[in-house]
């Protein structure tokens, strides 16, 4: 009995040190300036709020807490609780920024269904503590929406209600088209999308007839043909590499070039995706196979091209590293008449608003 009582005296006074040696206590903060300083200084900080959602006169009561980065942690994690939404009129008592205000805005369905969002959370881990403080402001608003990978409950009840599954809306980001011909010509390209294009330039119509240069120049203005499609379907590889977002510029410097691109269109691919592809812990990295290319975006280009290399990639946010298999690369060696593409679909599109 005495062993027994003795060390259980043991685990407790462990179970006491522990805590008191790794417990993070959270100051509460009555206002955004002491929160912002807190989490500067190294201190965990939360925040209640009350706020208005204008469109639907409803009221949330939320609670924001920020955990400034650590050895584990290289940003800012950012947690936003919605303790309840209740219908109230009288909007003057209440702040004007909620956390679902910017992403429910045009949801059909949320009028009637916004307690489905009641003791829902959501997290993102924010770059810097001004962006923490966006977030416990102005809740997911389009900076914290259009930069972080944002995961939790509140995200999952959002898909459900608010955005529509609809299988025949994969949005390919500027797939852009070079032209190098062996000498000055005229060229005709047109682009048959299992689905309609959405944009394009310059002005499409039924097709692109455009003089080019052998250094690329299309009617002395442009570097290339830029459009953007709404495909109905949309079919991955196997295979990909899976790169921590950190280090996307190394790994676009590295294999942009293996993949055939020269130096100034690696230059306007990263140009382009590295403003595009939110801030998460990893991206799931995949190129569109030719056969899936030539039945959903097929190019029509004539005078045919001797080389044609074509390069959309599909990008996925992700919070934990997944493995996959490295797809083997084959050299590309440009001869004659050579048509250039590269492009993407961005997976973090498709989380909230696009």
């Amino acid at each position: 009995m005495k062993t027994f009582i003795k060390s259980l005296v043991i685990l407790l006074f462990f179970a006491i040190t522990f805590n008191t040696t790794f417990a993070q206590k959270v100051l509460l903060c009555d206002n955004y300036d002491s929160l912002y300083n807190a989490i500067k200084a190294g201190i965990p900080a939360s925040i209640n709020k009350t706020a208005y959602i204008n469109d639907y006169s409803l009221v949330e009561k939320s609670l924001v807490t920020v955990y400034p980065k650590n050895e584990e942690r290289k940003g800012y994690l950012v947690e936003m609780s919605i303790l309840s939404i209740t219908k109230d009129e009288n909007y003057s008592n209440y702040d004007n920024h909620s956390i679902l205000g910017f992403i429910v805005a045009g949801c059909k369905t949320f009028n009637s269904q916004y307690s489905k969002f009641n003791n829902t959370s959501c997290s993102f881990v924010a770059a810097n503590p001004e962006d923490a403080l966006e977030a416990a402001q102005n809740g997911i608003s389009f900076i914290i929406d259009n930069t972080y990978l944002i995961e939790g409950t509140a995200v999952d009840v959002y898909k459900k209600m608010c955005v529509t599954n609809d299988p025949g809306h994969t949005v390919v980001k500027k797939p852009a088209v070079y032209l190098y011909p062996s000498e000055t010509m005229d060229v005709s390209v047109q682009v048959k999308v299992n689905g309609h294009l959405t944009f394009t330039d310059p002005d499409y119509n039924t097709g692109w007839n455009v003089n080019v240069t052998p250094s690329g120049l299309i009617d002395n203005k442009y570097d290339y043909l830029f459009y953007e499609a709404d495909l109905k379907k949309i079919e991955l590889p196997n295979e990909g590499w899976v790169v921590e977002y950190g280090n996307l510029k190394t790994w676009f410097d590295e294999y942009l070039p293996k993949l055939g691109l020269n130096q100034k269109e690696k230059e306007q691919f990263e140009e382009y995706w590295m403003g595009k592809l939110r801030i998460a812990n990893y991206y799931d990295i995949r190129i569109l196979d030719n056969k899936f290319l030539s039945e959903n975006m097929d190019l029509i280009i004539n005078p045919n091209p001797e080389t044609l290399l074509r390069l959309n990639f599909y990008f996925q946010p992700l919070s934990a590293k997944t493995e996959l298999t490295a797809p083997e690369i084959k050299e590309v060696t440009r001869n004659g008449f050579t048509v250039v593409e590269w492009g993407g679909i961005n997976g973090g599109d498709l989380r909230l608003v696009p």
